[in-house]
């Protein structure tokens, strides 16, 4: 019994003897994991618990731990190629918006030079509508004039024959600035001395 207490108390000795606060990486403990820890099991059981582990990669599908240590070269690698993914996503979405954009941009430009096409044709038109209306009333000017230079004329030429004296109605119709006397000369009705 004696050599069994003997043996424990040296073990004891030789571990306080490796524990220094001096030194204390002459006595390393081990590193804790709860995972690995059977008084914590009963907690690690729990549905939500498991699926939080196995979201944040600590365990696996079958509830198996994975010691990131060992797998520490995988995950480097699947964070390289998250990393690369996530940039191609940004370039591909950039080139996406680019694209977009010149689209846009064109689409926006034809519809702008067709509105300037139809200003203008409209701008056409409208010149040509109103060299038409003014080519018409120079026309109609003219040909007025002209009527009423033929209507006087003749009307001159009749009074005279019908009168038989030349000046006294004649003269009227000239003299008088009315507006009656202009109405019925352009419309054709000779006038005679007894009507005015």
């Amino acid at each position: 019994m004696a050599s069994i207490r003997n043996k424990k108390s040296e073990k004891l000795k030789v571990r306080e003897d490796g524990w220094n606060l001096q030194n204390p990486g002459a006595y390393k403990l081990k590193e804790y994991n709860a995972l690995f820890d059977p008084n914590m099991r009963h907690f690690f059981e729990n549905s939500k618990i498991q699926n939080h582990l196995y979201n944040s990669g600590q365990i696996d599908r079958h509830g198996r731990c994975i010691d990131l240590d060992k797998n520490k070269d995988k995950i480097a690698i699947l964070e390289r190629e998250f990393h690369a993914a996530e940039q191609a996503e940004e370039k591909r979405m950039k080139e996406e918006l680019e694209m977009r954009y010149r689209v846009q941009r064109k689409r926006f430009s034809d519809l702008e030079r067709t509105r300037k096409e139809e200003i203008l044709e409209k701008l056409k038109m409208d010149r040509a509508i109103s060299k038409e209306i003014i080519a018409i009333m120079t026309a109609t000017n003219a040909g007025n004039l002209q009527m009423t230079g033929n209507l006087q004329s003749q009307s001159k030429g009749s009074k005279n024959r019908r009168m038989g004296t030349p000046g006294a109605s004649l003269s009227r119709i000239e003299n008088s600035g009315s507006r009656e006397s202009g109405i019925l000369q352009n419309s054709g009705f000779f006038v005679t001395e007894g009507t005015m």
